[in-house]
């Protein structure tokens, strides 16, 4: 009997333990403490790219996993190489973390820079959310990047879409999707908008941080490929970053623009691979008829790596 005792106090101390850890996990392993501002605050407001008029052509600015570490300097010169671009679409992770001294560093290097006003198209990363058990997106990134609310119903995060001319830009926040009835309405809602924006006859252009297909090792996403990527895969272009490698498999892209490199050990055979820090530009015309161009040029020096153009039938 008195071994059963020691069982069954033994259990109760171990289950004790796992949940002290479950519960003080976010402070024990979580987002580090933040570090005090000592500069100048600014107020991370950024406009979101909504037009009304009808320009003869679009330009969009595509960053991928950025991670604070583009300058002032580097900021300018984007601006000096695509003086047309009328918006910035980025990926996630442009914050390093989702605490306010990361915006802060943020906007210290894009509100100086000729950047700076640019309206942008922006999708979570998981940098911008805490980690731990509970990970939740930074009221910070919510009060920064105010989205449409025209996002899947009862779904966290922050997944909307934008309809330009000839274009219907659907962002998609993979981070909630680790919980099934959340990617269910989610895969439910993008069906929906990508056969309105069809009726409509505009190219469909979708950004989201987990890609679809990764090529580097451990970096994988086993339910964004299983739920996504036979939808995504009638897409014009799927833009997406995470991986810290640049990839394409039309209509599937991967873009790093200052994140770490991460080893290639493919797991597809894609058609083009590189781990060159990039950028990309997206360039739309009022007709239809027309191409939808995405051109990747390497961020160090502006040479072109790779061109894509989508033609409707």
């Amino acid at each position: 009997m008195r071994k059963w005792g020691y069982i069954v106090f033994l259990t109760l101390l171990l289950a004790g333990g796992a949940v002290v850890c479950a519960l003080r996990w976010q402070a024990w392993f979580g987002m580090p403490d933040e570090p005090q501002w000592t500069g100048l605050k600014q107020d991370y407001t950024f406009p979101i790219f909504e037009r009304d008029t009808t320009p003869e052509e679009t330009t969009i600015l595509v960053l991928g996993d950025v991670h604070n570490r583009l300058t002032q300097a580097d900021y300018d010169t984007l601006a000096a190489r695509v003086p047309e671009a009328e918006a910035l679409a980025q990926v996630g992770d442009w914050m390093d973390r989702g605490q306010e001294y990361y915006y802060q560093l943020l906007l210290r290097e894009w509100n100086a820079s000729a950047l700076y006003g640019m309206p942008v198209i922006v999708t979570p990363g998981n940098h911008e959310y805490s980690k731990g058990v509970h990970k939740e997106l930074s009221p910070v990134w919510e009060h920064a990047f105010a989205h449409p609310e025209n996002g899947p119903k009862a779904v966290p995060g922050a997944s909307y879409y934008v309809d330009l001319p000839t274009i219907r830009f659907i962002t998609i926040d993979t981070n909630p999707l680790n919980r099934l009835v959340h990617l269910t309405r989610t895969l439910t809602w993008l069906r929906e908008v990508m056969a309105e924006a069809k009726k409509d006859g505009r190219y469909i252009i979708v950004m989201m941080h987990h890609p679809v297909l990764s090529v580097s090792k451990g970096r994988a996403n086993v339910l964004v490929y299983s739920a996504f990527r036979h939808a995504l895969g009638e897409a014009d272009l799927v833009i997406a970053g995470h991986d810290h490698n640049y990839m394409r498999r039309t209509p599937f892209v991967v873009i790093n623009t200052a994140g770490k490199p991460k080893k290639q050990k493919f797991f597809y055979t894609p058609e083009v691979v590189d781990s060159v820090p990039a950028y990309a530009v997206i360039e739309t015309k009022t007709s239809a008829s027309t191409p939808l161009i995405f051109k990747t040029y390497r961020l160090t020096d502006g040479v072109l790596i790779d061109s894509l153009y989508v033609h409707h039938d």
